[in-house]
């Protein structure tokens, strides 16, 4: 049976050997990478079947790293493992492309069902990140603020750069300029000012 190989991302030794350890027949690790560009001269060297990554690295976040994968390797079924469940964040890695999300509390068989799922090019999301999906688009029928977008409101009230908020919060400016978006979108605002009172109506400052 033919064997599928995996690059495996993390930036925690500890984490990367454990996981190493979890996946089995038919698939190998082939190679692990302790950041963003580690993996990325090794997608440059080695063609792989399925790409395992963290969302939060330093150097390099996972968005940015699948982006560069998908280009060196347009076949490549990537998969997130990663302790974030902004819905933010998730749906914008599965606009790149990654076919499996899963959060790093979850069971050993949510990542053996994920690779043997994305493997066949079908989506994996485990039960927790498909809820929060649901709940969120839910949310956003009803123009209701989530609890990420009130936590940025109250850094940009507070006149808080995207790429400070970025840094404080530990995710993408891209993911920042997302929400500030939808909260314009939501609270009607037209700036800052318009922000500013709506925080203020709704006791967020």
């Amino acid at each position: 049976m033919k064997k599928h190989s995996v690059l495996l991302v993390d930036d925690h030794r500890i984490l990367l050997e454990g996981v190493k350890s979890l996946i089995q027949d038919p698939f190998e690790v082939k190679a692990t990478a302790a950041s963003g560009r580690e993996a990325i001269e090794l997608l440059k060297n080695q063609e792989f079947d399925v790409l395992v990554t963290d969302y939060q690295m330093p150097e390099l976040t996972g968005l940015e790293l699948v982006k560069v994968a998908r280009a060196a390797q347009p076949d490549i079924k990537i998969i997130v493992l990663s302790m974030h469940d902004d819905p933010a964040i998730v749906k914008e890695l599965l606009r790149t492309g990654v076919l499996g999300y899963i959060l790093k509390k979850d069971t050993h068989k949510n990542l053996t069902d994920a690779l043997a799922k994305v493997i066949e090019g079908k989506r994996f999301l485990s039960d927790e990140i498909a809820e929060l999906l649901i709940n969120h688009s839910e949310e956003e029928d009803k123009g209701v603020l989530t609890s990420r977008e009130e936590e940025i409101l109250k850094l940009i009230t507070k006149e808080f750069s995207s790429r400070q908020i970025a840094e404080i919060l530990f995710i993408s400016e891209r993911t920042v300029e997302t929400h500030r978006k939808n909260i314009l979108k939501k609270t009607g605002a037209a700036n800052l000012v318009g922000l500013i009172k709506y925080a203020y109506a709704n006791k967020l400052m």
